[in-house]
């Protein structure tokens, strides 16, 4: 019975056995899966056997962790090992997690003492980041330590709290396996290694690094070498990344033919010969990136040799998701070469906005310049904000001096200017230009302490560009060999648009005038009011001319409008109630109004009568009336009548700066009385009236009276009393006393007389008089010649004029 029962028992346990081995499969994952689940692994398929050797051989497992694939075939596990033959794992986008902002914790891993060691003899890793997908081994020669080889080679060692280990990497693998079409990878080239840790929380990475990128643009080649220590932390939690970079030795070199990508100017051979090729890139001892915030404290871009640029941005920070929006940083640069003394340029950015500094100093101007100068000095300051993406809203000033420049053949010395730029939020803009230069030359023409203020506003909206524009400038002088001109003065007012139309109000030697012009492409009219003024700041001009000559009063008015481009004028000028002196020659209330045009090189003025009340040269010449014109440049005068001597005079025509020319003067009714009274002291009384032409030869600056005529008109009569020549000739030859006696009393009937007046003032009269002696009823007819220098006789008559010595003494002392 026992041994029935015995075997009824084994019977049952062993169709137990088999049932439950050949249901193992759904046995094991209706076991096994719910606990896998609870860890948010998804056990998918599973196949195993038992071998002879009573080792465990699974065929295929399937597992599933947040969308990540694993499968594993051909495993075999035993007490001691499990050997994997391949391993597949894909690599897909995490879920979406309510958990997403659960904080990493440190590891607590619960590591058994005993278990058995893995061997995966391949892993497969695939993704679409991936260009092919990565193979790797596992090797697990101690428990807990593991060995990596393939396209990776590392090691790790698992603690409770901590995986550590190294591993190297190197460009060809990234080139296989990294998914980017950017050309620029092929061109790098590093190799490093690196020991790491993890501890639930942060990674830290620790090791050396080699590379190279060897770029060719067009015919530039680049070439960047970095070596050295990198050490890298990053923070699950914060999300901080953190790059340890103060042991990195960085170089960039540059080949020669890299300046050819300059483009081709006149200044490209000088800026090729500044840049250098060498540089040195420092880098600080940490570089961080949390939340998208990227921190950078120092980099530090030196060249090296004789070239140098030292570039220095600090304390820079910015958001990698919008860069240019929340950019924060300092820039320093100071440059120093053969060829510039020294550029230094400081600049603080922060967001949208830039504000700092800048200098630049040079012994003289580069080669390529058409101009040469020395002891050049540019700074300034500049405050800038939403530059980016809109127009600039802010200021730059830049202030310029140099102690000499040469340029167009202008000569300047002692320059200073100072220009700021202003623009505001509702795109107000403002330039305003200051300018001071102690001289310059021009050719002939030499200006002396120069001032000027320039100020332009417009609004740079939408719409046409109106330019508001204002300016002052004040010279000291300006001096040629023609002319000087000083203490210049000129207010300017104008708008520019698609043409400028400009005012200036100006004062030259105190005379004033007002311009107007309208500058454009086709045309360049303009006109000059000349208001009624005071003629004798006139005298600063005429003196350079005339040294003799001065205005003593009088007053001026004028209007001149034409075209600069078509080198045309038309003008209407008045002169009024004007005197003048010239030596001891006095011109009183001269009045005329002319108009003319000037076109071409041309200068052409209407005829146009001017009226002098009088003219006091020792003989007084008085109601003075004619024309005058100006005919191709050539100015004459022409039918000139005046009172003189109590009688009349007229002159034909006389051609003003003609060299060679006869003018025909002619005199009628001259009172005898005062043509010989003209020596009062003679005691020669001559009375009756005279007439005469006079033809009178200018030639080379030399005048001459040749034939001229002198005769009476109607009677007259010659009384000599109390005459020293004429008595001394009396008792020397008393022979001649009957017949020099007739001449004391004499009734003339008719005189006649030849008039030569030579260059140096010599006056000969060759005197025929006709007349009858009443007391010795006796007729005359008696023969002169007679010689006195005319212009010392007028020089000593006008001496004693009290009326021009007055009006002398008057201006000079105004002049004084």
């Amino acid at each position: 019975m026992f041994k029935r029962i015995g075997l009824i028992v084994g019977a049952v346990l062993l169709s137990t056995l088999l049932l439950g081995y050949l249901f193992r499969l759904p046995l094991l994952q209706w076991t096994i899966a719910p606990e896998l689940k609870k860890a948010g692994i998804t056990l998918s398929c599973l196949d195993f056997s038992i071998t002879p050797e009573l080792n465990i051989h699974a065929d295929k497992v399937c597992l599933n962790y947040q969308n990540q694939q694993l499968q594993l075939t051909g495993i075999t596990a035993n007490t001691k090992r499990v050997d994997i033959e391949n391993a597949v794992l894909t690599v897909n986008p995490l879920p979406k997690s309510d958990n997403a902002n659960q904080l990493a914790k440190n590891l607590d891993l619960a590591l058994p003492l005993n278990r058995p060691l893995i061997n995966i003899k391949q892993l497969v890793v695939k993704s679409d980041e991936l260009n092919k997908p990565l193979k790797i081994s596992i090797l697990e020669p101690e428990l807990n330590k593991f060995n990596v080889s393939g396209d990776i080679n590392a090691s790790a060692i698992l603690t409770a709290n901590k995986v550590s280990g190294q591993f190297e990497i190197n460009d060809t693998l990234l080139k296989h396996v990294i998914n980017t079409k950017n050309a620029l990878i092929a061109d790098a080239n590093f190799n490093t290694q690196q020991a790491f840790s993890f501890d639930g929380i942060e990674l830290e990475l620790n090791g050396d690094i080699s590379s190279q990128f060897a770029h060719t643009y067009k015919q530039c080649k680049v070439n960047v070498l970095t070596t050295g220590k990198l050490a890298t932390h990053f923070n699950l939690n914060s999300q901080a990344l953190i790059f340890n970079t103060d042991l990195l030795n960085n170089k960039i070199n540059l080949t020669p033919s890299c300046t050819n990508l300059i483009p081709p100017s006149e200044y490209a051979g000088f800026i090729s010969k500044q840049v250098p090729l060498n540089w040195q890139l420092k880098l600080p001892q940490s570089i961080s990136l949390e939340s998208s915030e990227l921190s950078v404290p120092v980099i530090n871009l030196v060249s090296v040799g004789d070239k140098q640029f030292d570039i220095l941005i600090t304390d820079t920070t910015l958001n990698i998701k919008s860069p240019f929006e929340d950019l924060q940083t300092t820039l320093s640069a100071q440059i120093n070469t053969p060829d510039i003394n020294n550029i230094n340029v400081n600049a603080q950015l922060s967001d949208a906005a830039i504000k700092g500094d800048y200098g630049v100093m040079l012994e003289g101007l580069p080669e390529f310049t058409p101009a040469t100068a020395n002891g050049l000095s540019l700074s300034g300051h500049f405050d800038i904000s939403e530059f980016i993406d809109s127009k600039p809203v802010g200021l730059i000033n830049a202030k310029l001096t140099l102690n000499s420049v040469d340029a167009f053949d202008i000569n300047a010395v002692q320059y200073q200017g100072d220009l700021t730029a202003k623009m505001d939020k509702q795109l107000n803009a403002e330039v305003a230009l200051t300018q001071q230069l102690k001289s310059a030359e021009y050719k002939e023409f030499k200006v002396t302490d120069i001032s000027n203020t320039l100020t332009a506003n417009a609004n740079l909206g939408v719409g046409e560009l109106f330019a508001d524009l204002t300016a002052k400038t004040n010279i000291k002088a300006v001096n040629s060999p023609d002319i000087k001109l000083n203490n210049i003065k000129v207010e300017s007012t104008g708008l520019q648009s698609r043409a400028l139309k400009a005012t200036h109000h100006a004062f030259i030697n105190d005379v004033e005038l007002v311009i107007n012009h309208h500058m454009s492409s086709q045309a360049h009219p303009f006109e000059v009011v000349i208001p009624e003024q005071s003629a004798l700041p006139l005298n600063a001009f005429i003196s350079q001319f005339e040294p003799l000559a001065q205005l003593t009063e009088g007053e001026f008015n004028g209007y001149i409008s034409g075209d600069v481009n078509l080198q045309r004028a038309s003008f209407n000028m008045g002169i009024s109630h004007t005197s003048a002196l010239y030596n001891d020659y006095l011109a009183s209330d001269l009045n005329s109004v002319f108009s003319g045009e000037y076109n071409s090189g041309k200068l052409n003025v209407k005829p146009t009568t001017f009226n002098l009340n009088e003219f006091r040269a020792g003989a007084v010449v008085k109601a003075i009336e004619g024309q005058w014109q100006v005919n191709n440049n050539t100015a004459l005068i022409n039918d000139v009548k005046g009172n003189v001597f109590g009688g009349e005079f007229s002159l034909d025509t006389y051609k003003i700066g003609k060299p060679n020319q006869v003018a025909n003067v002619k005199f009628e009714n001259i009172d005898a009385s005062k043509l010989v009274t003209l020596d009062d002291k003679s005691g020669i009384v001559l009375t009756g009236r005279l007439a005469g032409s006079l033809p009178v030869h200018f030639d080379s600056g030399k005048i001459e009276i040749i034939d001229g005529s002198l005769f009476s008109q109607g009677t007259g009569n010659l009384k000599i009393t109390n005459n020293a020549a004429f008595d001394s000739v009396m008792q020397q030859q008393q022979e001649l006393q009957p017949v020099l006696g007739l001449l004391t009393n004499l009734d003339i009937q008719k005189l006649n007389s030849s008039v030569a007046l030579k260059n140096d003032g010599w006056l000969k009269l060759g005197v025929n008089l006709q007349g009858y002696n009443k007391a010795e009823q006796q007729q005359v007819n008696f023969n002169y010649n007679h010689e006195e220098n005319v212009f010392t006789l007028l020089r000593a008559l006008r001496l004693s004029d009290e009326i021009t010595q007055k009006v002398e003494q008057q201006y000079s002392q105004k002049g004084n």
